[in-house]
């Protein structure tokens, strides 16, 4: 059985979708210990995966992700005349180039920032909440939403769940509350796109299949010997798709190692 590992970041060196399943799990093809994907007609994988060479397997089921709510109540903030403010909002997954005219700017821009100056009146919760409001609603490239929630009180919700949740510096005393908890998407047709263009179903809801393995490459550092490299593959299927249980079964047993028969795992 294989352990869990941390999702890698860069691309898979492989990738099957699966929109449409064959009754009894027949497209998993596990032989001579080797595991291919077939849709009946095609292999899916460019080549079979060798189980010897496995390291680790993550599945992940869909979810559509959960956009995070956030509030930053300004009660407990020192209020002072002509005084700075300023709170900054980081989506640290985010790559966004806008510049204002939209052209690349050569930079990743992940933090927005947001300052407010007080005059010669004091101000109060109410004020600053609604000035901060006002502010981060005028920015394009926010990527978040602010509402007022209450006396002094300024809360944020964060417009796509794509770019992973954000943060905040907030001014001294501006205590934070989780109203909804971000969850991040996964198994969505953006996702499975963004690995293997025009293969998704735009309907689709797949679970994920990651598994790590060593690509065994020869290398002059070492005369031509073999060198492993360690990769992934991602194996996504429509759980909305007919027979997607019996496939899900079997992925499973093939990969706890409670496949039969145990002679298929034999061979390499």
């Amino acid at each position: 059985m294989w352990i869990k590992t941390n999702t890698m970041s860069h691309k898979p060196i492989d990738v099957a979708v699966l929109n449409t399943i064959q009754a009894l799990a027949a497209d998993v093809v596990l032989s001579g210990g080797k595991l291919q994907l077939n849709d009946g007609s095609n292999d899916l994988l460019r080549n079979a995966i060798k189980l010897v060479d496995a390291t680790a397997s993550v599945k992940t089921s869909y979810t559509a992700g959960t956009a995070s709510v956030k509030d930053y109540d300004f009660a407990g903030a020192s209020f002072l005349t002509n005084s700075q403010y300023r709170m900054s909002i980081d989506i640290p997954g985010r790559i966004d180039f806008a510049n204002g005219g939209g052209q690349e700017a050569n930079q990743l821009i992940t933090i927005r920032e947001y300052i407010v100056w007080t005059g010669t009146v004091t101000p109060t919760a109410d004020t600053l909440r609604d000035a901060f409001i006002a502010r981060i609603n005028a920015d394009s490239a926010a990527a978040v939403t602010a509402s007022a929630n209450g006396a002094g009180v300024v809360r944020i919700t964060l417009d796509d769940v794509a770019g992973g949740d954000f943060t905040t510096e907030a001014p001294t005393g501006v205590t934070e509350a989780v109203i909804t908890p971000y969850v991040a998407p996964a198994g969505t047709p953006a996702i499975v796109e963004a690995d293997a263009p025009t293969f998704s179903s735009p309907t689709g809801q797949y679970t994920t299949w990651r598994i790590s393995l060593d690509d065994f490459r020869r290398h002059n550092a070492v005369n031509g010997g073999k060198v492993a490299y360690p990769e992934f593959i991602n194996i996504y299927a429509d759980e909305t798709a007919a027979n997607f249980a019996a496939f899900e079964t079997e992925m499973d047993a093939v990969i706890a190692g409670t496949h039969t028969p145990v002679a298929d795992y034999l061979g390499i």
